[in-house]
């Protein structure tokens, strides 16, 4: 049975979804539930599909010098894991459940049937993704630029 997933039109980046975009996303997606405290997947690990969080949330761990540090938080309506369907390489980081979550798994291979079969969705999604990679990017830079003001 396919997955309702008309939820990502009251969600921000999702704005632009039609009803095509969103039986397209009804089509290729999965709905994954995930417990409190449940790790969805581990740093250092093969990437290979992004998740979009329809409720709850999840935090993203990075350890740095042996200690775990939640690095964001992510709830409903927001999504991580993207840099997989990009780059294929290992994950950057950990991410747990912070409570019990849904999340919706798009797979490598089901993004690439997407590109195929409804090109225009996977253009949307492509498009939002890389808009929210970039201000992820601007904060990144920003917090840099505070932690060399201290470090100097």
């Amino acid at each position: 049975m396919p997955e309702d997933t008309s939820f990502l039109k009251k969600y921000k980046p999702f704005k632009d979804f039609d009803d095509t975009d969103i039986q397209a996303m009804n089509e290729l997606s999965i709905l994954k539930p995930y417990k409190k405290d449940e790790q969805v997947f581990a740093e250092e690990t093969r990437g290979d599909s992004m998740y979009i969080v329809k409720s709850g949330s999840v935090k993203i761990l990075k350890v740095v010098k042996n200690q775990e540090n939640t690095i964001a938080v992510l709830k409903a309506g927001e999504f991580f894991g993207e840099m997989a369907l990009l780059d294929g390489q290992p994950r950057s980081a950990t991410v747990k459940a912070i409570e019990p979550s849904d999340c919706l798994v798009i797979t490598d291979k089901a993004y690439l049937k997407m590109r195929g079969d409804r090109p225009k969705t996977a253009l949307k999604l492509m498009d939002i993704i890389i808009r929210v990679l970039s201000n992820r990017l601007r904060q990144a830079n920003k917090n840099l630029e505070v932690i060399s003001f201290w470090i100097e």
